[in-house]
Order: C-alpha cells, then sequence, then structure tokens
C-alpha cells in the first residue's frame, strides 16, 4: 500500500485523476461487498410464508393459500432486483434482462411449492353449479331400473358428516333417482372414513366369522359407475363395500367421517380405470 501512495504525483493533474479513479474503485468495492452481506427482508418474509403454508395450509383452504402464494411472489421482487448478478450488468436493458429472468424463476418455484402444498377441496355446502354437475352425471344414467333404490347414510354421532349426506338426497331426487326420503343414522359393523357405495353381496355368516372375507361388487354396473362419476364432479373418489343384509335392488350410499384428502385414488376408482382402460397392467388390489 505505501509502495503504490508513492508511485501517485502529489501534484498536477495525472495525481488528481489517479486518486478520483482510486476512489472510485474503493467505493464500488464497498458497494459490491455490503451487498454480499446485508439480506434483504423479503427473502426471510418469502421463507416465513412458506414455512406457515406448509403447516396450515389445509386448514386455511385454497383462497387464502392462492393468496399467500401471490404475497410470496411479490415479496421476490425487491430482493432478486437487488442481487449483485442484475445490479452489476453493464447495461440497463441487460438489468432489466436478468432481472427478468431470475423472477421468472422465482415464480416457478413458487407454483412448483404451490402444487407441493395446495390444500384439497374439505366438504361444503354445494353451488348452485356442483348441484348442476352432480345431477347431470346421474342424469344420465336415471336410475336405470326403476326398482333401485338409494339410501344415504351417515354414522350416528357425527353430525358434521349427516348434514354434509342431507344434501344429496334432494340432489338424487332431482336426477330421477329412487332415493329415501330421509338420511339414516348408521353404527356399520365395518365403517370407514370418506363416502361408501354398499351394493348386496358376500356371506353373511362367513363374514361374520373372518375379519378377512367380503363379497364382489360389480364394478361395471351402470348405478354405481354413475354415482361415481357424480361425485367426481365435486373432486371425490368413493369406494365400494359389500353388504349382504342389503336387498337386491338397493344401494346404501354411506357419507362417513371426511377423509384428510377425499380426492385421493380409492380401490373402486383405480378398479373403474383399470375396467375402462385409463389403467394399464393387473387389475388393482
Amino acid at each position: 500500500m505505501e509502495a503504490f501512495v508513492a508511485d501517485i504525483p502529489q501534484w498536477g493533474r495525472e495525481g488528481r485523476r489517479i486518486r478520483r479513479e482510486t476512489a472510485r474503485e474503493l467505493a464500488r468495492q464497498l458497494m459490491v461487498n455490503r451487498r454480499k452481506r446485508e439480506w434483504d427482508a423479503g427473502w426471510f418474509l418469502a421463507a416465513f410464508m412458506a414455512l406457515g403454508l406448509m403447516l396450515i395450509a389445509p386448514k386455511i383452504g385454497r383462497e387464502v393459500t392462492g393468496a399467500v402464494l401471490v404475497g410470496m411472489g411479490a415479496c421476490l421482487i425487491h430482493p432478486i432486483w437487488k442481487l449483485g448478478f442484475a445490479q452489476e450488468a453493464p447495461t440497463v436493458t441487460r438489468r432489466w434482462i436478468r432481472f427478468l429472468c431470475t423472477m421468472f424463476i422465482g415464480v416457478i418455484v413458487v407454483v412448483l411449492f404451490g402444487l407441493y402444498v395446495w390444500p384439497p377441496i374439505r366438504r361444503h355446502s354445494l353451488t348452485a353449479k356442483e348441484r348442476t354437475a352432480f345431477e347431470d352425471a346421474l342424469r344420465a344414467e336415471q336410475g336405470g331400473d326403476a326398482n333401485l333404490e338409494v339410501q344415504i347414510a351417515c354414522p350416528s354421532g357425527d353430525e358434521r358428516a349427516c348434514v354434509y349426506a342431507g344434501q344429496f338426497v334432494e340432489l338424487f331426487g332431482r336426477a330421477g333417482w329412487q332415493i329415501h326420503p330421509s338420511v339414516d343414522r348408521l353404527s356399520l359393523t365395518r365403517a370407514s372414513d370418506g363416502i361408501t357405495a354398499l351394493r348386496r353381496a358376500g356371506n353373511k355368516a362367513q363374514m361374520a366369522q373372518h375379519w378377512d372375507s367380503g363379497g364382489y361388487v360389480a364394478i361395471n354396473e351402470a348405478h354405481l359407475l354413475a354415482v361415481n362419476k357424480a361425485f367426481e364432479t365435486l373432486h371425490i373418489e368413493i369406494d365400494s363395500a359389500a353388504d349382504p343384509d342389503l336387498g337386491e335392488n338397493e344401494m346404501l350410499l354411506y357419507v362417513g367421517p371426511e377423509k384428510d384428502n377425499e380426492s385421493e385414488p380409492t380401490h373402486l376408482s383405480r378398479s373403474i380405470e383399470w375396467f375402462t382402460g385409463k389403467r394399464t397392467g393387473p387389475f388393482p388390489q
């Protein structure tokens, strides 16, 4: 350093020029080092939002989750603009190009994260659009056999499930199906979460003595396919089960406690996909 200072002329224009250039270089290095040491608050705010969504996204619903994801993207604008990669560009045009490219990558990361934490649809009072889609899916079959009667049931101690189940009585009736006018409160021997369509099948005596016994429910039955398609319009995957106590022309639609994600495929939905050719390979087990 002393040798460098000694080489600078103490007087004249050349000395002043060298000292100005040296000052500018030192100032530039100080700004670069300062940017490297500082962290923009936007990074921390976006990280905080991401952590919060991972913990509570299923509880706050899709609309709030979407708003938080948009907020995450907005929080990234300022810190990405301040990145040395963008600020040290030789021209203003290149600075904007670098900023926009980096921002695009940031948006892609936010979108991928949003797909990961995106909450499933929770049970709710059906909208007019959802009711119409549900009825249209059922109306295509219209119950088929006029003797088929659908009974909707729910757990005896789950009031929320029973209230939700009550919506479907009207929808089946308006679609032309023969529907029992009330929701039964039942305690099934083999109850399960989610929505299950039960048909007559199996041997009652054998099922009472063996835990792994059951009955075969025809997955290609027109009524079952129509009910499955109707619930698919609500992003709900139903399952099927055998009940030897049901009549030959009866279908019991059991609305059990809500699952964490009712859009997850069930054995019935996988089997129907196999039957309709949407799934290849052996029959789902």
